[in-house]
């Protein structure tokens, strides 16, 4: 559980950071997840929630499957885009 919250904080912090308003409904989501995570209850039924949350994060036409951080720096875009795609592949 340690790492799955770790992995949450990140994508949170990292969403926080570069998204704009269109993302509010997946920061709600990413805040849900961490109180999940923080709350009581054995580890499988928290995964279980955990889960369940996490697939609306990637929904058709919205969500973080669209989600792509635009910098002008090419060297900072990719370490941004790098790191949010890691996280994604660690999470899945």
């Amino acid at each position: 559980m340690d790492e799955l919250k770790q992995l949450f904080k990140e994508l949170f912090i990292l969403l926080e950071q570069n998204g704009d308003s269109s993302y509010s409904s997946q920061m709600k989501i990413l805040e849900r997840v961490l109180k999940i995570i923080d709350g009581d209850g054995d580890d499988l039924e928290k995964f279980s929630q955990v889960a369940c949350e996490y697939k609306k994060l990637f929904l058709p036409k919205s969500g973080l499957s669209e989600f792509y951080v635009w910098k002008d720096e090419l060297a900072e875009r990719k370490k941004i885009n790098d790191t949010l795609e890691t996280i994604k592949k660690r999470l899945w």
